[in-house]
């Protein structure tokens, strides 16, 4: 007998031996990951024989069906999930990620095994951030990098449930503040910033005239601009000075029409380029910050406040804005919305309502047609001597 089970004596039963008071249970099997043949052993205390074969039949079942392995916590399964995402996704995500997780999530979750996680427990976590004072979109953004990670772990560890399904949100009071211009307020805040910042004046007019994202915007090199064909090739984005290709997640269309208008202001900021000799002009792009580096969007936040001060707007406007500006005078002059789509590179529907703020004078506009229809006077030119208010001539 081998030294392993010295000691022991073997009973009747293949695979199982026999000392005072306990008994070794030993199992072999073939894993179906590998095909290979996989051994266990495991010794029990104070149980009889028919119970060492039921441990017996446990063993090979775990071998067989491949649940072997060690359960996995939520915390070591993010640690491994930031590890490879990092490689795959923008350096900015993967912060989000990570701080999502280690700073919000694992310190109630994370000695959770993930196949015990529940939606009442997720749920009670994120009950109890909002009544921390955080606001719904800043747990909601928590909560997103949790289920994406969750989803992912259920594809590789097959997990038996989703926790993160049946979660409910608070709605959040609308913003009183559009953060978005109408067009008389975006031609004096334009007006005032001609005047007033001459290299931040390019940019600016780029994201008014276009409505595109800042990154992308601020990524533009000279060789992506065609005036011969009047359109600008989006090839790359710009994320706090790292430039990188444009993602799925935030698009834009590869090639942007040139307005007339906007080639113009162009060809001027680059004359005044050269001739000043500017930081960054030999870097290609057009427009380099006063360093001649590559931009970041709160480098533009004291010139916008300070043309909005001029032009007596003291509500909530940022960068982002002039996106939203654009998204609204498209609308407003009646273009398609599937253009409008192509234009800013919004994906879904609802995602190009999300950037639209209608008016009062839209929402007049459509109940007063909805009125004249009703009237039966749908050309609205109804004379009050002529016509009832159903719309029947008097006589």
């Amino acid at each position: 007998m081998s030294s392993w089970n010295s000691g022991w004596r073997k009973t009747s039963h293949p695979g199982i031996f026999a000392t005072k008071g306990a008994y070794r249970v030993r199992v072999r099997a073939v894993d179906p990951r590998t095909g290979k043949q996989k051994e266990a052993n495991q010794t029990f205390e104070g149980i009889d024989i028919r119970t060492a074969l039921e441990k017996q039949l446990e063993l090979r079942d775990k071998i067989t069906t491949n649940q072997a392995a060690e359960r996995t916590r939520v915390g070591a399964f993010a640690k491994y999930w930031i590890e490879c995402k990092a490689g795959t996704v923008d350096p900015n995500t993967v912060k989000h990620y990570v701080e999502a997780l280690e700073d919000h999530v694992l310190p109630t979750l994370g000695n959770y095994y993930l196949d015990e996680v529940r939606p009442m427990d997720v749920q009670t976590w994120i009950n109890a951030q909002l009544r921390r004072g955080y606001r719904v979109k800043t747990v909601h953004s928590w909560y997103r990098a949790f289920r994406c990670m969750v989803r992912d772990a259920i594809a590789q560890l097959d997990l038996p449930r989703d926790p993160t399904l049946r979660i409910t949100f608070p709605d959040e009071a609308e913003r009183e503040e559009p953060n978005a211009l109408t067009g008389e307020q975006l031609a004096r805040f334009l007006g005032e910033m001609k005047a007033r910042h001459v290299r931040d004046y390019p940019l600016v007019a780029m994201l008014a005239f276009s409505g595109l994202r800042f990154c992308h915007a601020s990524a533009i090199r000279w060789e992506d601009i065609d005036e011969e064909k009047q359109a600008i090739r989006i090839v790359r984005k710009n994320v706090r000075g790292r430039i990188g290709p444009v993602s799925r997640k935030k698009r834009a269309p590869k090639e942007y029409p040139l307005p007339p208008e906007l080639a113009e202001i162009l060809r001027d900021h680059r004359k005044w380029m050269v001739e000043k000799q500017a930081p960054g002009v030999e870097s290609g792009y057009l427009f380099p910050s006063k360093w001649g580096t590559l931009r970041h969007p709160g480098g533009l936040w004291r010139a916008v406040r300070e043309c909005l001060d001029a032009i007596g707007v003291k509500e909530r406007f940022t960068v982002h804005g002039l996106r939203r500006t654009f998204n609204d005078l498209s609308r407003r002059a009646g273009t398609d919305p599937v253009v409008i789509k192509s234009l800013t590179g919004h994906v879904s529907e609802k995602m190009r309502e999300h950037y639209s703020t209608v008016g009062l004078d839209e929402k007049r506009a459509a109940v007063a047609s909805v009125v004249r229809l009703v009237s039966g006077d749908p050309s609205g030119d109804r004379d009050p001597e002529t016509k009832t208010a159903s719309g029947a001539t008097k006589p």
